[in-house]
């Protein structure tokens, strides 16, 4: 049986990545060297504000938020209530001065060209409200929150995760797999090389957002390549269902990225890494104006490693964002990404009966073919524009559109002989993804007051065109040559058996289109309880077909066509309570709907439904400590599991109840903390209509019951090691089964890493060391029995620039 198996094939001549490996042309490096300078140059005088903030008693307040409205440049207050904002260029502000538990203040202030400001302040306390400022960066707005309206957070009956772009570099992670350790729920896979997903609270129906934007090839084939992270600004997660804003299939959440903006002042960055396996990066950015009215933002990466087991690496990526606001009223966002990347596939070390690994078997070799691979090409446009049409009216509309080459070819099945000391390579498998989406958001929000009520509704249109092509091989006749079914040893395997050949033997295509009308209220009824609703009716309609195709891929016998119509009304329900300033206590029912694209030969499958009911609290402890807790209940019913051959069976329904704890913040300066834990059972049940179910009471699959996370990094603030910092965390999972006949099961392991790091102004060196204790364990797993190593212990150095 074929589980986590990527959707299907195609692919030009084989070769090697190790064969291919791309180094940098110096005269790249040497034009964005010198186009980094010259920007800098323009950004000419700067100013500094500085000043000190006490209490009406005359005592010094820490942690104080300090900013300039409509820009990045902010501080906190230290120990001593002091703070500095350094490189602001001359100009007219206003300075905005907030923390919880006192009243906020706003002042004009005016900033001269390379003098400092020095501004004192006196906070009076205040106890009806909690004072919040939000400094952004530059004009970069929350258009890609998952809120989707401007609330605070607090006043939502919702839970969510973050991953800063701090958090990211502090790691050394490079790929989204890696950034998810740090959240709370989120169980990240990546199998067959490349391909990534994600099991949230117990299951793997989730969405992934770049910029508040579906990726739709998570949907249709549960996983999917991503470049690397040097674009990346942070990462968001929603958990639980929220089709009512984002549409079907994200029962367990949704992740969305979002990557770098254009800013008012000019930032830039460089990094350079290397480490084990032969690991090497370089990122370069920078940003900002090109006039009063057009910003700009343009980001670089290239990442090259041979990789644990040889299991190598090679992404590049290019992103472009320009900015432009012709009036007040008026915004519009233009974003432009490209990467081309590649991987070796891996298809894991197969294990026999029990978990156990075979005698004699190495689990640091790579059993695949050398020639196998996976290539990812892939170009997105989106374009944003927002019309302030009065105080409290806005229109925007969110276009994109976006072109995917998926080419894949790996001999991924591997069979032991009767006498477990060789390998037959049972399942050569070869597909061709061309997946091209077109997207359109058309939102309208609004403000009111409906008597003592105030409202922010929020009224949307989306439509969603998919065109997508598969070309592949038939189950048979597909591959050719000696190195075809070859079979290897387990104890010093020679890997290349010859040649290997394949051709196309069919067109897989879909074509969907999909309506979504869309509202959602959030109402507050008090000053301490607030309610939210939300309401989404989607018209989806899909066809697919499979046509016999030549070597060219041209159509030699055209396939039946399936067309598969379903129609859904979801929603979502909460309230928010806040007994007590820094407290919110919440609760939220949402209802879920996937579309079916499983089809049999016999029969079609009903589409996925689902609900989640969440009972949480949110409490600020401090104006830089957060702590929450969430309790919730989730099913889904129709569960549709793959099959080898590419078919299915039905698995019926499945629950998920658990609850999560997660503490996050920056208790002090220099100090950055996060930790969370999860408990999650989900498992299958019996059919309802009385048959009997074979799985019921299984635990789901690459669902583990327990998770933790911890990261603690801190940066020596005084005294002669200024700039030092100090890092360490550890990430927990329990067992987790790895189909759901539970016949298979991934043990338990406990990962250490840590980091130490050195920072002079704008120059920063940092180690990471992952794996500290070199725990030996599996990770992940595809085909049920075929098991990932993680990676033994390796260090990561890097040095950063950024200005």
């Amino acid at each position: 049986m074929l589980i986590n198996q990527p959707c299907c094939p195609r692919t030009g001549n084989s070769s090697t990545l190790m064969q291919k490996r791309k180094t940098i042309p110096s005269a790249l490096l040497f034009t964005l060297l010198i186009f980094l300078q010259l920007s800098g140059y323009a950004q000419s005088n700067p100013g500094t504000i500085t000043g000190h903030i006490q209490s009406e008693e005359g005592q010094p307040l820490v942690g104080i938020n300090v900013g300039l409205e409509g820009t990045s440049y902010g501080a906190a207050t230290n120990h001593q209530g002091q703070f500095i904002i350094k490189h602001v260029p001359a100009g007219n502000y206003q300075l905005a001065i907030s923390g919880v538990g006192y009243e906020a203040k706003k002042q004009p202030i005016a900033v001269q060209a390379g003098e400092k400001t020095v501004v004192n302040y006196q906070l009076n306390s205040q106890t009806s409200e909690l004072s919040e400022v939000v400094v952004k960066a530059g004009r970069q707005q929350a258009f890609t929150s998952i809120n989707k309206i401007d609330v605070p957070l607090r006043d939502m009956p919702i839970t969510t995760s973050a991953v800063s772009l701090k958090t990211m570099e502090q790691r050394g992670v490079d790929d989204l797999g890696e950034a998810m350790k740090n959240t709370t729920g989120v169980r990240a896979n990546n199998t067959y090389g490349g391909f990534q997903d994600f099991t949230i609270r117990g299951f793997n129906n989730f969405v992934l957002l770049v910029d508040g934007v579906r990726d739709e090839r998570h949907n249709i084939s549960e996983s999917a390549p991503s470049t690397n992270l040097a674009n990346v600004e942070r990462i968001e997660v929603l958990k639980g269902p929220a089709s009512v804003l984002f549409g079907h299939s994200a029962l367990g959440g949704i992740i969305n990225i979002v990557r770098k903006q254009p800013t008012n002042v000019f930032k830039t960055n460089f990094s350079a890494s290397y480490g084990s396996f032969n690991t090497r990066r370089i990122r370069a950015g920078a940003g900002g104006p090109i006039s009063k009215k057009l910003r700009y933002r343009v980001d670089f990466g290239i990442s090259d490693s041979e990789g644990y087991r040889q299991s190598a690496t090679n992404t590049n990526n290019a992103y472009l964002a320009l900015e432009y606001t012709p009036s007040t009223k008026d915004y519009f966002l233009l974003t432009l990404g490209a990467n081309k990347d590649q991987y070796a596939t891996d298809t894991g070390i197969p294990m026999l009966a029990g978990g156990v690994v075979a005698p004699g078997m190495n689990v640091n070799t790579r059993y695949n073919d050398p020639a196998d691979f996976l290539k990812h090409t892939r170009y997105d446009f989106q374009l944003r524009y927002v019309r302030q049409l009065s105080a409290n009216l806005r229109l925007s509309n969110h276009l994109s559109y976006s072109y995917d080459n998926i080419n894949y070819v790996s001999t991924e099945e591997l069979t032991f002989n009767e006498s477990k000391d060789s390998l037959h390579r049972s399942y050569p498998f070869y597909f061709n993804h061309l997946t091209k989406p077109l997207q359109n958001q058309l939102e309208l929000t609004a403000n009111f007051n409906t008597g003592s009520i105030s409202q922010k509704v929020l009224v949307g249109y989306s439509l969603s065109i998919l065109d997508r092509k598969t070309y592949d091989g038939s189950p048979d006749g597909s591959f050719f040559g000696p190195g075809n079914l070859a079979t290897i040893a387990v104890v010093n395997p020679v890997l290349n058996q010859g040649y290997l050949g394949y051709t196309d033997k069919r067109c897989r295509a879909t074509d969907e289109t999909v309506h979504g009308l869309y509202v959602q209220d959030w109402l507050q009824l008090t000053d301490k309880l607030k309610a939210l609703i939300g309401l989404r009716y989607d018209i989806f309609s899909g066809t697919y077909y499979r046509n016999v195709v030549d070597k060219d891929r041209k159509v030699i016998s055209e396939g039946q066509q399936t067309t598969i119509p379903s129609q859904a009304l979801t929603y979502r329900l909460g309230l928010v309570y806040q007994p007590i300033q820094p407290l919110s206590i919440y609760g939220s029912f949402s209802t879920y709907f996937k579309p079916s694209r499983r089809f049999t030969t016999k029969a079609t499958f009903d589409p996925e439904t689902g609900y989640q009911g969440e009972v949480g609290s949110r409490v600020v402890l401090s104006s830089k400590m957060t702590a929450s807790a969430s309790f919730y209940y989730m099913r889904k019913d129709n569960q549709v599991e793959s099959l080898a051959g590419g078919e299915y069976k039905r698995v019926g329904s499945a629950e998920s109840k658990g609850f999560e704890l997660e503490l996050v913040g920056s208790p002090l300066a220099g100090l950055d903390f996060t930790a969370g834990y999860t408990f999650t059972d989900a498992h299958y049940l019996p059919h309802s209509n009385g048959d009997a179910n074979a799985v019921a009471g299984n635990q789901a699959t690459m669902a583990p019951k327990n998770m933790g996370n911890v990261w603690v990094n801190y940066e020596i603030q005084q005294t002669a090691l200024k700039g030092l910092s100090l890092g360490a965390g550890a990430n927990y999972m329990s067992q987790t089964f790895a189909d759901s006949d539970n016949s298979y099961a991934l043990p338990a392991y406990s990962v250490v890493d840590a980091t130490i790091g050195y920072r002079i102004r704008q120059v920063s060196l940092h180690l990471n060391v992952n794996n500290v204790l070199n725990e030996k364990y599996f990770n992940n797993v595809i085909i049920t029995n075929q098991f990932y190593p993680g990676a033994t212990r390796n260090y990561l150095l890097s040095v950063r620039y950024s200005l």
